[in-house]
């Protein structure tokens, strides 16, 4: 079958590259100029025709391959599927604007869908375990003080900040002060602040392939170039496989624990890190996932506390050391960015709620959090070897990564050709497992499930293994 051409796309409109070309394909699909069972021109020829680099090009095709669109093929490139999905033949958002007059802007974000927890969901804490006593007890302590109930300071309520600056400190090794710490609406907030301050639109970033999908909706959203950097060694992302001459603004990574394949970056790799980050002039955006959660050996010293608190920004979150509906997180800034990233978050939200701010103060300075990390350290490990120990015995010939830490293990299975439907099928069953190639931005993906493990017990593991096993056995 012979290959489209590019005669047809015209990289026009508001947005970055990225997201230009992904419209004028998506387009072009809809019309029907297309047709069904096409061939695509290849990356390497559509970057050069249209003038692009190859990862904006990769980036908008990824896109459309994870909305229905185009089907990845082995060694042929990228082919448009025979039925586009039903919901696709209604009119876009961009045709009814274009009918009234009225122009909106498409980031390319999809909405949460429907069904927004269940069994297994990966990055969940276990709640049932938490000291709901001793929290209603500080919560009581706080609920009638007046001074709770007015304007906040900008930056986070203070006693907060210095509880936490303590725990950083000590746990993490960071280099701050509580003036350098801002505290956010969850992790995402925290992410997206950062990446204003290190960007401007339309600059180059970089982040990890797999990598944490959120993120990358972070980067989109402010307008970024986006370029990836494969990361699924069992150390994570190698320096020495990053770009020289990169004019990469910054490099967002979680070397803690990396998101979904479970690497730990070791301190040999963090230094040459840092010091290609400095080479390059790139700000680095250490996402501190799942640090805490540590089963084989303790953290290792944070980038963000061996350079000295230059060059790194640091963001964390309490949703999975506590509970997910605090959307309580932080970020730590270089001195010079304090002013900057208080100005983004007030424009954002303004302030984010006093009392649970000031509860959960009293709960880390009290050695509430810390007991309760202890604790929730030795249940993870021992549902996470659980987990491990049932998946190897019942899929021997399976890849099983991040095992040594965090609140997930991702499981890659041979011969799988849809990881979304089979995760639909186990959704339906009441299991919130993801796609492995929901991950994936960076060529073609590798299909498996990642697995949360906090509320992982015997009968749940049974569970979702049978109902694996019939639908793989059924797909093949």
């Amino acid at each position: 079958m012979s290959r489209l051409n590019t005669d047809a796309l015209q990289l026009t409109g508001g947005g970055g590259l990225y997201q230009q070309l992904y419209l004028n394909m998506r387009q072009l699909l809809l019309s029907g100029r297309w047709p069904a069972g096409a061939l695509l021109p290849s990356e390497r020829q559509l970057a050069a025709d249209l003038a692009l680099s190859r990862s904006t090009v990769q980036q908008a095709l990824q896109q459309l391959v994870a909305e229905g669109y185009l089907e990845a093929q082995q060694g042929r490139g990228y082919q448009i599927v025979e039925a586009l999905p039903d919901g696709f033949f209604t009119a876009s958002a961009t045709a009814v604007a274009a009918s009234t007059g009225l122009a909106t802007q498409d980031y390319g974000l999809t909405a949460k869908a429907p069904g927004y927890s269940g069994q297994l969901q990966p990055g969940v804490a276990n709640v049932q375990h938490f000291p709901f006593r001793q929290w209603q007890q500080l919560l009581q302590r706080h609920a009638n003080r007046t001074v709770l109930c007015g304007m906040a300071d900008p930056s986070g309520y203070p006693p907060l900040r210095q509880a936490l600056v303590q725990y950083l400190r000590q746990s993490r090794q960071l280099v701050c002060d509580d003036n350098t710490v801002l505290i956010t609406a969850g992790a995402q907030q925290a992410l997206f602040i950062a990446a204003k301050l290190v960007a401007a639109s339309q600059q180059a970033v970089l982040m990890e392939s797999p990598g944490y999908p959120r993120l990358k909706q972070a980067l989109q959203l402010a307008e970024l170039d986006i370029g990836f950097v494969p990361a699924a060694s069992s150390s994570g992302l190698n320096p020495a496989s990053l770009p020289l001459a990169s004019n990469a603004k910054a490099l967002f990574l979680t070397p803690s624990h990396q998101y979904p394949c479970g690497g730990i970056m070791p301190l040999s790799q963090r230094m040459a890190l840092l010091s290609w980050a400095r080479t390059e002039h790139c700000w680095l955006v250490e996402d501190d996932y799942d640090s805490e959660f540590q089963y084989r050996h303790r953290p290792i010293a944070s980038l963000q506390g061996l350079a000295n608190g230059q060059g790194v920004l640091f963001a964390g979150s309490f949703s999975k050391t506590l509970f997910p509906a605090l959307r309580l997180g932080y970020l730590v800034v270089p001195a010079e960015l304090a002013g900057r990233a208080s100005a983004i978050l007030q424009a954002l939200q303004g302030d984010v709620p006093l009392l649970p701010q000031a509860v959960l103060a009293d709960f880390i300075s009290e050695g509430h959090f810390n007991r309760h990390l202890r604790k929730m350290r030795r249940v993870y490990q021992q549902q996470k070897q659980l987990a491990v120990q049932l998946l190897q015995q019942h899929f021997p010939a399976a890849t099983l990564l991040a095992q040594d830490a965090g609140l997930h293990l991702t499981l890659l299975l041979p011969g799988l050709t849809d990881d979304v439907r089979l995760c639909q099928h186990l959704n339906q069953h009441g299991f919130k497992v993801q796609p492995f190639s929901r991950y994936c931005f960076l060529n073609e993906p590798q299909r498996g499930l990642v697995i949360g493990i906090a509320d992982a017990d015997e009968t749940r593991l049974i569970q979702l293994i049978g109902l694996l096993k019939a639908q793989l056995l059924h797909c093949s």
